[in-house]
């Protein structure tokens, strides 16, 4: 079989890119590790368009923030299914913070993504003596629907194959990558945390940082918002919510851990008084860079070897802007990629890819 480009993975960062390339007309191959789980099939996809330590505009949110709701758009209108859930996030404060958040307001352009009024109302079950920041353009984003529906639509055209991929099968020419049975002109690794595995990446600087969370559901409590206080409870209907979610930089192992549970059970605690059983809790791993940007390009010594990893905990938002710009790329549309994401920061030369 003859292809465009042969992709490993199809997390979120493969299932966007594969998304954009076929829009470009491009013929894609994917190859899945059944056994690997994602951190997109765990993360709760939470949309937040601010960084609250600091009160300042997240990373490139301005261009992220339109191009994530065209792209999710798209793939609801190709699945026919919800993707995005606008919900607002509020913000519990703590003493002082009503005024450090007003000032930020006006001081850091942040009128599009939060309101200036903190809402001071008296919400069930929920403890907020100093009223809580309302941030407005924000929401969840379904990964685990996105992969999950991704996945069928390459199974209909036998574009996918279920297996762990073997660097040892894979040849490489000037002109074009072949594996087994399939050959392209480029093969593109999308493969979330197993990257560290990968001979091509050895030199690339990754932060792996396992994320547990729980799902639970509360007896009386019923929002249609994500709350915030050093955790988030993010709903999800039926009074099921998503609480989470813990970084640990040491553990890197996909096994959930009473730790991580007795940890988010104690920030809820601290702010929520409603009774609840947890129904479930799951562990993944974040690809996470040293610098917490995206890694993307083209091998410098290999440049029909790619790259596209380091979504990170911002993936929902990173993913859509960076799959466009990358397929661009790839496409000859445009001939550099963000000086902040290019692979070619984590090698001796000048190149862009």
């Amino acid at each position: 079989m003859k292809v465009d480009y042969l992709i490993i993975g199809q997390g979120l960062a493969g299932s966007l890119l594969v998304h954009e390339l076929q829009k470009a007309g491009k013929s894609c191959f994917v190859l899945d590790d059944p056994k690997q789980i994602k951190a997109s099939e765990v993360a709760a996809g939470v949309v937040n368009p601010v960084v609250f330590r600091r009160l300042t505009k997240s990373w490139l949110i301005d261009e992220l923030y339109p191009q994530l709701l065209e792209t999710y758009a798209e793939l609801e209108k190709r699945f026919g299914v919800k993707l995005f859930y606008p919900l607002q996030i509020k913000k519990i404060f703590g003493k002082g913070e009503v005024e450090f958040w007003q000032k930020k307001w006006a001081e850091n352009d942040l009128q599009t993504y939060l309101e200036a009024k903190p809402d001071k109302q008296k919400h069930p079950f929920i403890e907020a003596d100093f009223g809580m920041g309302i941030v407005a353009q924000s929401g969840r984003i379904d990964l685990k629907q996105l992969v999950e529906k991704t996945r069928p639509h390459l199974k209909e055209k036998q574009l996918i194959r279920f297996e762990k991929f073997n660097f040892e099968t894979l040849k490489l020419n000037k002109t074009q990558v072949c594996y087994q049975d399939i050959c392209a002109e480029k093969v593109l690794f999308c493969e979330g945390h197993a990257v560290s595995e990968n001979p091509f990446f050895e030199r690339l600087r990754f932060r792996h940082t396992k994320g547990e969370v729980l799902r639970i559901k509360t007896e009386n409590y019923d929002s249609n918002f994500i709350l915030n206080k050093a955790m988030f409870l993010m709903p999800e209907g039926q009074q099921l919510y998503r609480l989470g979610a813990t970084y640990d930089w040491d553990d890197h192992s996909l096994e959930t851990t009473s730790q991580a549970r007795q940890e988010l059970q104690e920030k809820l605690a601290a702010v929520f008084t409603d009774q609840y059983q947890v129904v479930d809790q799951q562990a993944g791993i974040r690809p996470t860079t040293h610098d917490r940007r995206p890694v993307i390009g083209l091998h410098p010594e290999h440049p029909q070897v790619g790259i596209f990893n380091g979504l990170g905990s911002k993936g929902a938002m990173l993913g859509p802007y960076f799959a466009r710009q990358f397929a661009a790329f790839l496409c000859g549309k445009i001939k550099q990629l963000h000086p902040e994401v290019t692979i070619s920061r984590y090698f001796n030369n000048d190149k862009d890819s």
